[in-house]
């Protein structure tokens, strides 16, 4: 893909939880417990390194899960939904980094903190020429996707953009855009 976006059909998947009308509580979920959850907010909740409760902001910001709303009740699904996406490569980081420092681990090489600052500038510089030409339309933009319930792998891979997961060749950082159907979610909305 050439450009800097694309017109999606969002896969969206609701919580158990949520589609039984019960608040979000994945500590106290037995799907949690055996990370079967199928909804990507369940994820948030899963451990990894250095984080045993998953994303440390699961439960503290509003655009985090159990507060984000699903992508469906802040965007007017009847328009155009957009992935906006930058490419890192993260190959070439890594190899970079493997040059510049020859005793380090595997992990090391590949930590977020040495790349994902980068990757994530990228993508504002590309939301930015998303709104320039969307802004007037009523488009607005979120970087939390997947606290929204949207499966962004299998998305974007129905458009034609195959995710790498774990990563490899490139890293890619995603938001996604739309028309929201009120102005309840504005202030999470970029």
């Amino acid at each position: 893909m050439d450009g800097f976006f694309v017109e999606v059909k969002p896969i969206i998947i609701y919580p158990p939880c949520l589609k039984a009308g019960r608040k979000q509580d994945c500590f106290a979920c037995n799907l949690y417990k055996a990370k079967k959850c199928p909804s990507p907010r369940g994820m948030c909740v899963w451990e990894y390194t250095n984080h045993k409760k998953g994303c440390p902001n699961y439960g503290k910001k509003k655009d985090c899960p159990p507060y984000a709303p699903m992508l469906d009740q802040v965007f007017d699904m009847s328009r155009p939904i957009y992935a906006v996406y930058s490419v890192y490569d993260f190959h070439a980081h890594v190899e970079k980094m493997r040059h510049k420092h020859p005793g380090w681990t595997d992990n090391q090489l590949r930590c977020v903190l040495y790349w994902q600052r980068t990757a994530r500038k990228v993508l504002k510089e590309r939301m930015a020429d998303f709104l320039r030409l969307y802004r007037e339309k009523g488009y607005y933009v979120t970087t939390s996707p997947e606290a929204m319930g949207v499966d962004v792998m299998n998305t974007l891979k129905d458009a034609g953009i195959v995710l790498e997961w774990p990563v490899k060749e490139n890293a890619y950082q995603v938001a996604f855009a739309g028309v929201p159907v009120d102005d309840t979610y504005l202030e999470i909305l970029i």
